[in-house]
């Protein structure tokens, strides 16, 4: 960087007016009930459909069970609810706190511990739920068995002994398995994903919260409803509404008309309810406003985003740490090169993080010609104004045949009709030492599978190879190898568990299992910024030398278990016009670095000894379908 006289600069008063103009956020607690008093009772409307009992001021030491973890000074006294205790009918109860409407992000958080008769896995007439919610009117029992119901609400059984153990509600009406809502793409407590979060011990049911006090947490933030137990995400569903009302603690048996035995061993206990704004963001875990801490200078926030530089990785080009390299980092890179004279001297260094590609502590030329590289100029072309957005595709071709779908697919992919954030290409270095040389190789890919729609609404589209190589000619890239897939795993910033979808009872061919795929995905994703490298979410269509030998058939592989392992070996049993939901193209450009020299991917792949950089299958000289 050079050095010049010192000059106050557009980008720094702009940082001044940012770090004056941050937000001071703060914590506020709008309602929260102990039970300690023993007086809540009045405080409350309770509302049932017979045969329940409910006890605002329930010693739960006398049977045993311990202070819950939010209270203070170990006390014992919460909110007990039973229901069905004699009659053998569904039943449930709500309750409400009165004179209560909360409106806006905030959210509800309490002390759960759902208790059952008999041992792991219940005993005769075990399974009930709890069920709590927000944004209610608090007018009715709030169940799925009754109509009126209103808000949101989530519930769960305490021993796993239903299909449905897991259950989000919009009104009465419940989101089912294939809905995307929940996490692990299942309600039923023997599923992994639950296993993993309740194991035993000291969980007595694996993959069910009953007999143990866990921390529940449901609120609506950034036009979301979220459901948390332990701190994990259980469900998540888009609500731009957020329409107010009433928080709702419950209980309820809508599934079997049994009744416990024995009854009294079936019941729910809440415990310090209280209903918060969300805390301001704290990044770095400190216990300060990341706002104050910017503002303070504890911590920089040397690229303008507002979140301290510290909980940002800003390398590789990407100066503004959003997951792509694009216009904004290339005017970054002119601020940094205006030199030490004109940067606020703590900033320095965030500069030479990111655009000193030579390692030669100054930026210069050199660096500045890595970055066009980088940046490299797309064949796509820009999204034009108006395109159909992923959900109107979807809508639109759901009832095509698959020869005219995929021409609708190469029309709008062709076209530009991609998100932006797909345009920010993810670098994947390789090296290996080949005849007694270091040869290193980097290669460019998107940061996820092909998609068509905007950033705001966008759908991963599955398509056959036989439409996929045609897009991918006319846009400079080619699809990758086994190696490559198993690099841009390693490499992948987000790495997601799998979400198969059973064949046996979903066909898996339908464009609705594409979308119902794409939203549990996002689901999953939920809290990860668009543009990271992600991987664990799909099988890769790939190219590979078997398909000289198989003509006609697609070869597909990969879907990497967080531990790593594929869950796909490497495939050509099928015909290359079949496609299913687990389907993604990653496009990879077809030309890369070889030592520092653009050169085509293919005559990398072409070469019997620098293949190893890219195939593990040795040469592959017809790179594609």
């Amino acid at each position: 960087m050079a050095s010049t006289d010192k000059k106050v600069t557009v980008a720094s008063v702009w940082l001044v007016w940012v770090l004056a103009a941050s937000p001071v956020l703060a914590q506020t607690v709008l309602f929260q009930d102990t039970f300690d008093a023993g007086t809540s009772a009045s405080a409350w409307t309770v509302l049932d459909t017979g045969d329940a009992t409910s006890d605002f001021a329930y010693d739960y030491s006398i049977v045993g069970i311990p202070s819950a973890p939010n209270s203070q000074g170990g006390t014992t006294v919460g909110l007990r609810f039973s229901v069905n205790n004699t009659s053998g009918a569904l039943h449930a109860i709500s309750a409400y706190p009165n004179g209560q409407s909360f409106s806006g992000e905030y959210r509800l958080k309490f002390d759960m511990w759902m208790n059952y008769n008999g041992g792991a896995g219940g005993g005769v007439g075990s399974t009930e739920h709890s069920n709590v919610g927000i944004n209610h009117t608090a007018a009715a029992v709030h169940w799925p068995n009754n109509s009126a119901s209103d808000g949101f609400s989530l519930a769960v059984s305490g021993e796993g002994g239903a299909a449905t153990d897991y259950c989000a509600f919009a009104g009465a009406t419940m989101f089912d398995a294939a809905s995307g809502v929940y996490i692990a793409g299942s309600q039923n407590n023997t599923h992994s994903y639950y296993q993993s979060l309740f194991p035993t011990p000291p969980f007595e049911t694996t993959g069910a919260p009953g007999k143990q006090w866990v921390q529940v947490e449901i609120g609506q933030k950034d036009e979301t409803i979220t459901w948390y137990i332990n701190g994990t995400l259980i469900a998540s569903w888009e609500d731009t509404t957020y329409v107010s009302g009433d928080i709702m603690m419950g209980y309820m048996d809508h599934l079997y008309a049994s009744v416990a035995s024995p009854a009294s061993d079936t019941f729910v206990i809440y415990d310090n309810i209280r209903v918060e704004t969300y805390p301001p963001p704290d990044c770095n875990g400190n216990g300060t406003d990341d706002a104050i801490d910017i503002s303070a200078g504890t911590s920089l926030d040397c690229n303008w985003t507002g979140i301290p530089d510290e909980c940002e990785d800003i390398d590789d080009c990407d100066f503004d740490a959003d997951g792509q390299v694009n216009l904004d980092d290339y005017l970054a890179l002119f601020y940094c090169l205006q030199g030490p004279a004109d940067l606020p001297e703590t900033c320095v260094s965030t500069c030479i993080d990111s655009f000193d590609s030579d390692g030669d502590g100054d930026i210069d030329l050199l660096d500045y010609a890595k970055f066009q590289r980088v940046l490299w100029t797309s064949p796509i072309p820009p999204r034009p104004v108006g395109a159909m957005t992923g959900s109107e595709f979807i809508a639109e071709v759901s009832s095509l045949s698959l020869n005219a779908r995929e021409l609708r697919v190469m029309e709008e992919v062709t076209s530009g009709n991609i998100p932006d954030f797909l345009r920010g290409f993810v670098e994947i270095n390789v090296s290996a030492t080949i005849g007694g040389q270091l040869h290193n190789a980097t290669y460019y890919v998107m940061p996820d599978y092909l998609c068509i729609g905007s950033d705001e609404d966008f759908v991963r589209m599955p398509m056959t190879p036989l439409i996929a190589q045609p897009i991918l000619d006319e846009l400079q890239g080619l699809m990758p190898t086994r190696k490559m897939v198993d690099d841009i795993y390693s490499a992948a910033a987000v790495k997601l568990a799998p979400s198969p979808i059973n064949p046996q009872t979903t066909d898996i061919t339908l464009v609705s299992t594409f979308y119902t795929h794409h939203l549990t995905i996002e689901t999953q994703r939920a809290g990860q910024p668009l543009g990271l490298l992600i991987g664990g979410i799909k099988k890769d269509v790939v190219i590979t030398p078997q398909l000289l030998t198989h003509p006609n058939r697609v070869a597909i592989y990969g879907w990497h278990q967080l531990s790593g392992v594929p869950i796909q070996p490497l495939y050509l049993g099928h015909v290359d016009f079949y496609v299913d939901y687990s389907h993604g193209i990653r496009y990879v450009k077809n030309r890369m670095l070889l030592d520092g020299v653009e050169v085509p991917v293919a005559d990398v792949l072409a070469d019997p000894d620098l293949c190893v950089l890219l195939s593990d299958e040795g040469v592959l000289t017809s790179p594609s379908y």
